[in-house]
């Protein structure tokens, strides 16, 4: 086990195979090959705890910075984090103890066990770990190992880890249980590990179990000062925000608005809904509202849905605000944007000061048009894209007609919408972002009038196994067969979603594709 992220890592895993492996060639032949791949073997042992150990350290100093930082918060799981080190401290010194006995047994009282002889000895490990003292030695060691795990359990329950793993690793790392041999013959724990076996094979063993300690001890510190944050978001950015009281002011009146930081993370893409719709454009983690509405004060609601830290459940955070649309001062205002598109309508407001509506004349070009809320609803004649539309207003003034004023409008076809995932049209994406995901939207990058494309098919294309892998959806949800073609993507993959069409106000568009690299 390592840093809390994995039970064990390929090389602890590689040297315990190998510890199997070579004890049980001992029932073949005692070579002196053997005998020095075990030595390697407690070598390997012993680098790996080193490793170990320097990254533990660093994560204690972390630690110990944030205790010095938030005393209460963080004070309950730095005190059991320097239980389970002054317990792995304890352990390893132990073992290293018994190492120490078995190599000046064997080779004075200047041998060491990094350096002593005898490694093919298989009496020394028996008399001081069995026979003498009626195996006190052994009876020890197993009471300190499962002193030790106990602990470690019990602080698993206590910081509320349910990654049964960890649970198992502990309990098979520690195990001191009789075993069946031959015949279903019990033997005891101590007499697989030091009867009949060569030193330098018990001296490995004893050096694995230290490397085991070490290794859960990590794991367990990771794990407590993972907890210290449980229920805190976490943040990757800041902003300065403006918040004023009101956007509209009468004269005499005092400007007032709040200025603050606020933290945000880009990578997380937040559930916005507001007046019962959801919210797609979404950029950096922040949601981006477009209203358009007609003369007056207007007020939205709704709420933001974000996971909690640990990710169990989501919660609702309320929202609301509200603007006032004034009403504009140029002749021939358009409220969208001085473009009228083709199969869309496209709202102008007309007016002149001091004039009433009913004395306007209005004339437009290549256009239809109606009244609805004051406002001119125009929409382009079929086929005149790439054209322009004149808009002439005169006004009875006096009993005579005065020409106002002219504008010209071009007249466009309605963009593509463009594809996106998680709010993104392409690039790196972390792999739990994608995984979360559930369908493939169609969005009017910058455009703004409010239409909606739905995609009604899609193809998910990956390398697999060195061989291309296609999924298809007729619709814009993602399917189970693709969802588990993603999970089972390696960080650092492509992946390509293909075949992309998506229908709306003008139409079935196709979308072409979009690419990730999954991070």
């Amino acid at each position: 086990m390592s840093g809390g992220n994995c039970p064990e890592t390929p090389r602890q895993k590689m040297i315990g195979m190998m510890y199997l492996f070579l004890t049980a060639m001992l029932a073949l032949n005692v070579s002196g090959e053997l005998l020095q791949a075990f030595v390697s073997l407690d070598e390997g042992f012993n680098q790996s705890r080193g490793t170990v150990e320097r990254k533990t350290e660093v994560l204690y100093n972390q630690f110990e910075t944030a205790y010095s930082n938030n005393r209460e918060k963080a004070g309950k799981d730095w005190a059991k984090a320097n239980e389970i080190k002054a317990a792995a401290d304890s352990l390893v010194n132990h073992i290293q103890d018994l190492k120490i006995l078995l190599a000046q047994t064997a080779g004075g009282s200047e041998a060491t066990p990094d350096n002593y002889k005898g490694h093919d000895n298989q009496d020394i490990a028996p008399q001081i770990m069995i026979t003498e003292k009626g195996g006190e030695r052994s009876k020890v060691l197993k009471s300190e190992m499962n002193k030790y795990k106990e602990l470690l359990l019990q602080s698993l329950g206590e910081i509320e880890v349910t990654d049964s793993a960890f649970v198992l690793a502990y309990q098979e790392m520690f195990n001191t249980d009789d075993i069946k041999g031959e015949k279903d013959v019990k033997k005891s724990w101590e007499s697989t590990k030091f009867e009949h076996i060569p030193l330098s094979a018990s001296m490995a063993m004893l050096s694995k179990i230290q490397g085991d300690v070490r290794s859960a001890e990590a794991d367990m510190v990771a794990n407590l000062y993972a907890h210290i944050n449980k229920d805190s978001y976490k943040f990757e950015k800041l902003m300065q925000v403006v918040k004023p009281y009101k956007t509209t002011i009468l004269e005499g009146e005092t400007y007032t608005a709040e200025l603050f930081m606020a933290a945000y993370d880009p990578t997380i893409v937040p559930n916005i809904v507001i007046n019962g719709k959801k919210i797609n454009d979404i950029k950096d983690g922040k949601g981006i509202l477009k209203q358009t509405k007609g003369v007056g004060e207007h007020q939205w609601k709704g709420y933001i849905e974000m996971p909690t830290p640990d990710g169990s459940e989501t919660i609702e955070y309320p929202i609301e605000g509200e603007y006032q649309v004034v009403k504009p001062s140029a002749v021939i205002s358009p409220i969208k944007m001085n473009v009228f598109y083709e199969g869309v309508e496209n709202p102008v407001a007309i007016s002149v000061p001091g004039v009433a509506t009913k004395d306007l004349s209005v004339s437009m070009s290549n256009v239809s048009r109606s009244m609805r809320g004051g406002n001119y609803i125009v929409k382009p004649n079929a086929g005149t894209a790439g054209k322009k539309s004149v808009v002439t207003v005169s006004a009875q003034i006096g009993g005579k007609k005065k020409f106002i004023g002219k504008q010209e409008f071009r007249i466009k076809r309605v963009p593509d919408p463009v594809p996106v995932v998680a709010g993104q049209s392409g690039g790196k994406i972390p792999k739990q972002v994608l995984t979360a995901q559930t369908a493939v939207f169609a969005e009017m990058k910058d455009f703004d009038f409010e239409l909606e494309y739905k995609v009604s098919r899609f193809t998910v294309s990956v390398l697999k196994n060195g061989y291309n892998v296609d999924e298809p959806s007729n619709s814009a949800a993602f399917t189970a067969a693709q969802k588990d073609l993603i999970k089972g993507m390696p960080r650092g993959s492509k992946i390509s979603i293909e075949e992309i069409r998506a229908t709306g106000p003008g139409g079935t568009r196709d979308l072409g594709t979009i690419t990730f690299l999954v991070d």
